[in-house]
Protein backbone atom coordinates (compact mmCIF):
# COMPACT_ATOMS: atom_id res chain seq x y z
CA UNK A 1 0.00 0.00 0.00
CA UNK A 2 1.13 3.38 -1.13
CA UNK A 3 1.39 6.41 1.48
CA UNK A 4 -1.26 8.59 0.23
CA UNK A 5 -2.54 12.23 0.91
CA UNK A 6 -6.06 14.00 -0.06
CA UNK A 7 -6.50 11.57 -2.34
CA UNK A 8 -3.10 11.55 -3.81
CA UNK A 9 -0.50 9.02 -4.03
CA UNK A 10 2.87 10.36 -2.63
CA UNK A 11 4.54 9.91 -5.57
CA UNK A 12 1.99 11.69 -7.85
CA UNK A 13 2.18 14.66 -5.76
CA UNK A 14 6.12 14.49 -6.39
CA UNK A 15 5.26 13.84 -10.27
CA UNK A 16 2.84 16.86 -10.20
CA UNK A 17 5.32 18.92 -8.66
CA UNK A 18 7.62 18.28 -11.50
CA UNK A 19 5.23 18.69 -14.16
CA UNK A 20 4.31 22.27 -12.54
CA UNK A 21 7.30 23.80 -11.63
CA UNK A 22 8.63 22.97 -15.22
CA UNK A 23 4.95 24.56 -16.36
CA UNK A 24 5.64 27.05 -13.90
CA UNK A 25 9.22 28.16 -15.33
CA UNK A 26 7.61 27.68 -19.35
CA UNK A 27 5.43 30.98 -18.35
CA UNK A 28 7.66 32.92 -16.61
CA UNK A 29 10.19 32.30 -19.87
CA UNK A 30 7.40 33.36 -22.16
CA UNK A 31 6.32 36.28 -19.66
CA UNK A 32 9.67 37.47 -19.59
CA UNK A 33 10.23 37.23 -23.42
CA UNK A 34 6.69 39.33 -23.53
CA UNK A 35 8.34 42.41 -22.03
CA UNK A 36 12.23 42.72 -23.17
CA UNK A 37 11.85 40.20 -26.77
CA UNK A 38 14.61 38.09 -25.69
CA UNK A 39 15.55 34.88 -23.48
CA UNK A 40 15.82 34.57 -19.80
CA UNK A 41 16.30 31.94 -17.58
CA UNK A 42 13.60 33.29 -14.66
CA UNK A 43 14.19 30.20 -13.11
CA UNK A 44 15.67 30.41 -9.32
CA UNK A 45 17.45 26.89 -9.83
CA UNK A 46 19.98 25.75 -12.06
CA UNK A 47 16.94 23.27 -13.98
CA UNK A 48 13.99 24.70 -15.80
CA UNK A 49 11.97 24.80 -12.44
CA UNK A 50 10.13 27.52 -10.58
CA UNK A 51 8.86 25.50 -7.43
CA UNK A 52 6.84 28.05 -6.35
CA UNK A 53 4.07 26.94 -9.14
CA UNK A 54 4.57 23.49 -8.08
CA UNK A 55 4.42 23.79 -4.19
CA UNK A 56 1.26 26.43 -4.99
CA UNK A 57 -0.54 23.95 -6.92
CA UNK A 58 0.38 20.96 -4.53
CA UNK A 59 -0.53 23.78 -1.98
CA UNK A 60 -4.17 23.38 -3.50
CA UNK A 61 -4.66 20.26 -3.95
CA UNK A 62 -4.08 19.19 -0.66
CA UNK A 63 -6.84 21.88 0.92
CA UNK A 64 -9.58 21.79 -1.90
CA UNK A 65 -11.36 19.23 -3.06
CA UNK A 66 -11.96 19.23 -7.18
CA UNK A 67 -15.85 19.55 -6.31
CA UNK A 68 -15.70 22.65 -4.48
CA UNK A 69 -17.73 25.22 -5.73
CA UNK A 70 -16.15 28.39 -8.22
CA UNK A 71 -16.49 31.21 -4.59
CA UNK A 72 -14.73 28.64 -2.49
CA UNK A 73 -11.79 28.12 -4.91
CA UNK A 74 -11.51 31.62 -5.63
CA UNK A 75 -10.81 32.07 -1.72
CA UNK A 76 -9.24 29.42 -0.35
CA UNK A 77 -6.65 29.40 -3.45
CA UNK A 78 -6.40 32.88 -2.71
CA UNK A 79 -4.64 32.86 0.29
CA UNK A 80 -3.01 29.95 0.11
CA UNK A 81 -1.30 30.63 -2.83
CA UNK A 82 -0.72 34.46 -1.37
CA UNK A 83 0.82 32.58 1.83
CA UNK A 84 3.07 30.39 -0.57
CA UNK A 85 4.30 33.77 -1.33
CA UNK A 86 4.44 35.36 1.37
CA UNK A 87 6.26 32.28 3.21
CA UNK A 88 9.12 32.01 -0.17
CA UNK A 89 9.61 35.67 0.29
CA UNK A 90 9.99 35.87 3.87
CA UNK A 91 12.76 32.55 4.14
CA UNK A 92 14.50 34.38 0.83
CA UNK A 93 15.05 37.65 2.58
CA UNK A 94 15.81 36.63 6.26
CA UNK A 95 18.76 33.54 4.61
CA UNK A 96 20.25 35.28 1.75
CA UNK A 97 19.34 39.33 2.76
CA UNK A 98 17.78 39.96 -0.45
CA UNK A 99 14.07 40.74 -1.35
CA UNK A 100 13.76 39.09 -4.98
CA UNK A 101 10.12 40.68 -5.62
CA UNK A 102 8.74 43.66 -4.36
CA UNK A 103 5.03 44.70 -4.35
CA UNK A 104 6.16 47.88 -2.11
CA UNK A 105 4.81 49.88 -4.63
CA UNK A 106 1.18 48.22 -4.87
CA UNK A 107 -2.00 48.83 -3.45
CA UNK A 108 -2.88 46.88 -0.07
CA UNK A 109 0.70 45.10 -0.17
CA UNK A 110 1.89 43.33 3.44
CA UNK A 111 5.56 44.15 3.27
CA UNK A 112 6.08 44.30 -0.52
CA UNK A 113 6.25 40.33 -0.56
CA UNK A 114 2.24 39.86 -1.43
CA UNK A 115 0.14 42.32 -2.34
CA UNK A 116 -4.03 42.42 -3.28
CA UNK A 117 -4.21 42.86 -7.28
CA UNK A 118 -1.66 39.52 -7.30
CA UNK A 119 -3.38 37.41 -4.55
CA UNK A 120 -6.72 38.57 -6.32
CA UNK A 121 -4.85 37.11 -9.52
CA UNK A 122 -3.94 33.74 -7.99
CA UNK A 123 -7.24 33.46 -6.56
CA UNK A 124 -8.68 33.33 -10.40
CA UNK A 125 -5.50 31.22 -11.32
CA UNK A 126 -6.52 28.78 -8.95
CA UNK A 127 -9.91 28.25 -10.11
CA UNK A 128 -8.46 27.48 -13.86
CA UNK A 129 -5.93 24.99 -12.42
CA UNK A 130 -8.53 23.35 -10.29
CA UNK A 131 -11.04 22.99 -12.54
CA UNK A 132 -9.65 23.15 -15.96
CA UNK A 133 -5.64 22.61 -15.87
CA UNK A 134 -5.21 19.65 -13.45
CA UNK A 135 -8.21 17.39 -14.66
CA UNK A 136 -6.55 17.43 -18.39
CA UNK A 137 -2.98 16.93 -16.10
CA UNK A 138 -4.40 14.36 -13.71
CA UNK A 139 -6.15 12.01 -17.22
CA UNK A 140 -2.23 12.09 -18.68
CA UNK A 141 -0.46 10.92 -15.64
CA UNK A 142 -2.73 8.31 -15.19
CA UNK A 143 -1.90 6.83 -18.38
CA UNK A 144 1.42 6.01 -17.31
CA UNK A 145 1.77 2.88 -15.15
CA UNK A 146 2.10 3.35 -11.63
CA UNK A 147 5.96 1.83 -11.61
CA UNK A 148 7.12 4.38 -14.20
CA UNK A 149 5.86 6.97 -12.36
CA UNK A 150 7.30 5.97 -8.73
CA UNK A 151 10.74 5.56 -11.07
CA UNK A 152 10.46 9.09 -12.88
CA UNK A 153 9.04 10.81 -9.65
CA UNK A 154 11.80 9.73 -7.02
CA UNK A 155 14.21 10.28 -9.86
CA UNK A 156 13.36 14.06 -10.25
CA UNK A 157 13.10 14.53 -6.71
CA UNK A 158 17.18 13.19 -6.13
CA UNK A 159 17.57 15.75 -9.30
CA UNK A 160 15.84 18.55 -7.03
CA UNK A 161 17.00 18.18 -4.33
CA UNK A 162 21.08 18.47 -6.12
CA UNK A 163 19.93 21.76 -7.93
CA UNK A 164 18.54 22.70 -4.23
CA UNK A 165 21.35 22.03 -2.61
CA UNK A 166 23.96 23.29 -5.27
CA UNK A 167 21.40 26.62 -5.58
CA UNK A 168 21.55 27.12 -1.98
CA UNK A 169 26.09 26.75 -2.15
CA UNK A 170 25.76 29.00 -4.94
CA UNK A 171 23.36 31.82 -3.37
CA UNK A 172 25.68 31.33 -0.13
CA UNK A 173 28.83 32.67 -2.31
CA UNK A 174 26.45 35.37 -3.53
CA UNK A 175 25.67 36.99 0.02
CA UNK A 176 29.48 36.53 0.80
CA UNK A 177 30.43 38.74 -2.42
CA UNK A 178 27.74 41.21 -1.28
CA UNK A 179 29.13 41.45 1.73
CA UNK A 180 32.95 41.88 0.55
CA UNK A 181 31.75 44.32 -2.47
CA UNK A 182 29.81 46.25 0.44
CA UNK A 183 32.84 46.22 2.93
CA UNK A 184 35.42 47.87 -0.01
CA UNK A 185 32.53 50.46 -0.88
CA UNK A 186 32.27 51.71 2.70
CA UNK A 187 36.53 51.53 2.31
CA UNK A 188 36.35 53.91 -0.45
CA UNK A 189 33.88 56.18 1.24
CA UNK A 190 35.99 56.39 4.38
CA UNK A 191 39.04 56.90 2.64
CA UNK A 192 38.44 59.19 0.71
CA UNK A 193 36.57 61.76 3.27
CA UNK A 194 39.67 61.01 5.30
CA UNK A 195 42.38 61.81 2.54
CA UNK A 196 40.38 65.11 1.50
CA UNK A 197 41.13 66.64 5.01
CA UNK A 198 44.94 66.29 4.55
CA UNK A 199 46.79 69.20 2.82
CA UNK A 200 49.94 67.48 1.75
CA UNK A 201 49.97 65.52 -1.53
CA UNK A 202 46.04 65.45 -1.06
CA UNK A 203 45.67 64.42 -4.57
CA UNK A 204 48.05 62.11 -5.45
CA UNK A 205 47.17 60.23 -2.39
CA UNK A 206 43.44 60.34 -2.90
CA UNK A 207 44.02 58.85 -6.66
CA UNK A 208 46.50 56.48 -5.66
CA UNK A 209 44.53 54.67 -2.66
CA UNK A 210 41.13 55.19 -4.84
CA UNK A 211 42.70 52.98 -7.41
CA UNK A 212 43.85 50.64 -5.71
CA UNK A 213 40.78 49.88 -3.89
CA UNK A 214 38.68 50.02 -7.10
CA UNK A 215 41.01 47.34 -8.12
CA UNK A 216 40.31 45.61 -5.33
CA UNK A 217 36.25 46.02 -5.46
CA UNK A 218 36.55 44.82 -9.16
CA UNK A 219 38.32 41.78 -8.00
CA UNK A 220 35.80 40.82 -5.87
CA UNK A 221 33.17 41.64 -8.74
CA UNK A 222 34.76 38.75 -11.19
CA UNK A 223 34.06 36.29 -8.50
CA UNK A 224 30.72 36.45 -9.36
CA UNK A 225 29.69 33.29 -11.54
CA UNK A 226 27.53 32.69 -14.70
CA UNK A 227 24.75 31.79 -11.99
CA UNK A 228 24.99 34.86 -9.68
CA UNK A 229 24.93 36.97 -12.98
CA UNK A 230 21.79 35.10 -14.47
CA UNK A 231 20.10 36.00 -11.53
CA UNK A 232 21.00 39.51 -11.48
CA UNK A 233 19.68 39.49 -15.23
CA UNK A 234 16.46 37.16 -14.23
CA UNK A 235 15.39 39.27 -11.50
CA UNK A 236 15.66 43.28 -12.33
CA UNK A 237 13.35 44.10 -9.11
CA UNK A 238 15.81 42.49 -6.61
CA UNK A 239 16.54 44.72 -3.32
CA UNK A 240 18.19 44.21 -0.18
CA UNK A 241 18.77 46.69 2.74
CA UNK A 242 22.41 46.18 2.88
CA UNK A 243 23.40 45.42 -0.62
CA UNK A 244 21.01 47.75 -2.69
CA UNK A 245 23.89 50.17 -3.61
CA UNK A 246 26.32 46.82 -4.80
CA UNK A 247 23.09 45.13 -6.06
CA UNK A 248 22.69 48.40 -8.58
CA UNK A 249 26.12 48.58 -9.62
CA UNK A 250 26.44 44.72 -10.39
CA UNK A 251 22.82 45.27 -12.74
CA UNK A 252 24.17 48.20 -14.33
CA UNK A 253 27.66 46.00 -14.99
CA UNK A 254 25.39 43.41 -16.73
CA UNK A 255 23.37 45.81 -18.75
CA UNK A 256 26.59 47.44 -20.10
CA UNK A 257 27.93 43.96 -21.17
CA UNK A 258 24.81 43.13 -23.14
CA UNK A 259 24.89 45.88 -24.63
CA UNK A 260 28.77 45.80 -25.66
Amino acid sequence: MFLSISGFYVFELILLLMIYSIFGWMLEVTYAFSKKGTFVNRGFLYGPLCPIYGFGMLSLLVTIPSESSILYIFIVGMMVTSLVEYITGAILEHFFNTKWWDYTNNFLNVKGRICLSFSLAWGIISIIAIKVIQPFVYSKVNIIPDKYKIIISYTFLFCFIIDLILTIISLNKFNEIFTELSEVELELKNKYASLVGKAINKSEEIEISLKELKEKYNRILNKLSFNHRRLIKAFPGIKSKKFNAVIKDIQNRVQKNKRA
